[in-house]
């Protein structure tokens, strides 16, 4: 039996509000985008290089500070600052104080926390909480003994997560590798090559743009607006943090209601492929999603493009890993036009370069590549289930009486 203390989140923090006007002359080189941070862990493994995309952001942040996002706070993107830099205005700094430094990040991964997040938060289709409406949060902190056992477990925990994601890098790899295989070494496309894409001269395999490969024109997206409203309700695939939205099973997305001529206009079909066209990142554009196995009414926003393939000429699932590859990647940020955001039209949707092998290497392909996703999808998923029990558990013992 631990005795333990409540205090309010307010008591145990503060935020940061350090600025920069000139991050590279003040010696920044990283920034970290909402993009970045992945939900439900506290370890960042992305970031951006300022010299590269030149962006925006002047709030500064210092290794150990802990990293919040604020918008859409249910997606649940909270980390721990291994390096100095610079952030989006999304992302809330905070340092915690010195008696609760190695269990701060943990309070903040805490369920309830996550909860009061969200029920503080306004807005409806990109919601967000501020700081001074965290400040409130009641928590009860362990006494000495009590943290020293929390943190021990939490440490078990950590240490399966961390070997579970030197797998999934290494299952990344295994992907990347495959894609060098299969489309540099059998298809024969040229590496070198950024756009137009090339074909060495012994292949056998076409390049056709991708508008010779349609059923029917491209398709922008359902564009929202506030406060509207219709007689059916639908759960709505938008973009998060400048990639379709990654956490878009269907239980997981935002529900609108739109007319009967809206819903019919813009539901999603099984088969679909949508591309990101508007993006506040940069590489996030052209970010390609395969519609499968949906079940629910759903609609797509107006920052995607739908396109519908003729399965007779190429499969959508061979489209989706060949839109993922280094070749579209280097396409899509060539054609992307950047001012405050990176876009991309429909025009350039339909010139996308893709090869085109017979449909028989098509499955074979997809084959292979679904494999490869599905095994890293049952690592990640292992992760949230490792990640979510420790997060129960520091909830548990958190919890203010």
């Amino acid at each position: 039996m631990t005795d333990k203390q409540t205090v309010k989140f307010g008591d145990i923090c503060r935020e940061v509000k350090l600025t920069t006007k000139d991050p590279i002359a003040d010696g920044y080189e990283r920034y970290i985008g909402l993009e970045h941070l992945d939900s439900g862990s506290l370890k960042i493994k992305r970031w951006g290089m300022i010299a590269e995309d030149n962006p925006s952001f002047t709030r500064v942040f210092k290794k150990g500070h802990i990293l919040f996002g604020r918008r859409r706070p249910y997606l649940k993107k909270a980390a721990i600052a291994e390096f100095d830099g610079i952030c989006s205005g999304d992302i809330i700094v905070m340092e915690p104080a010195s008696d609760v430094k190695d269990l701060f990040p943990f309070i903040v991964q805490s369920k309830d926390f996550w909860e009061w997040s969200v029920q503080t938060s306004s807005g409806s289709l990109s919601p967000r909480t501020k700081f001074k409406s965290l400040v409130n949060y009641e928590l009860a902190i362990p006494d000495f003994n009590g943290r020293k056992l929390l943190l021990g477990e939490v440490k078990k925990s950590n240490e399966v997560v961390k070997t579970t994601d030197l797998l999934i890098d290494a299952q990344e790899q295994l992907i990347k590798s495959q894609y060098y295989k299969t489309f540099k070494q059998e298809l024969g496309i040229d590496d070198d090559a950024t756009y137009p894409l090339r074909i060495y001269s012994t292949s056998t395999v076409d390049i056709k743009l991708l508008k010779e490969l349609l059923l029917n024109k491209p398709q922008n997206g359902q564009f929202v607006k506030k406060g509207s409203g219709g007689s059916v309700d639908c759960s709505f695939l938008n973009v998060v943090d400048g990639y379709v939205n990654s956490y878009s099973t269907e239980d997981r997305r935002e529900i609108i209601s739109c007319s009967q001529s809206e819903f019919d206009k813009y539901s999603l079909k099984n088969g679909d492929i949508l591309f990101n066209r508007s993006s506040l990142v940069k590489s996030g554009i052209g970010w390609p999603f395969l519609v499968l196995n949906e079940t629910k009414q759903s609609t797509f926003d107006c920052h995607l493009i739908r396109v519908n393939v003729d399965p007779e000429i190429i499969l959508p699932e061979y489209l989706y890993i060949y839109a993922l590859s280094p070749w579209a990647r280097k396409y899509f940020l060539c054609v992307g036009q950047t001012t405050t955001m990176t876009t991309i039209s429909q025009s350039e949707i339909e010139n996308f370069p893709v090869p085109v092998p017979s449909i028989y290497k098509q499955k074979e392909i997809v084959t292979t590549f679904s494999n490869l996703f599905t095994l890293k999808s049952r690592f990640a998923e292992h992760v949230k289930f490792v990640s979510l029990l420790s997060a129960e558990y520091i909830n548990k013992n958190l919890k203010a009486d």
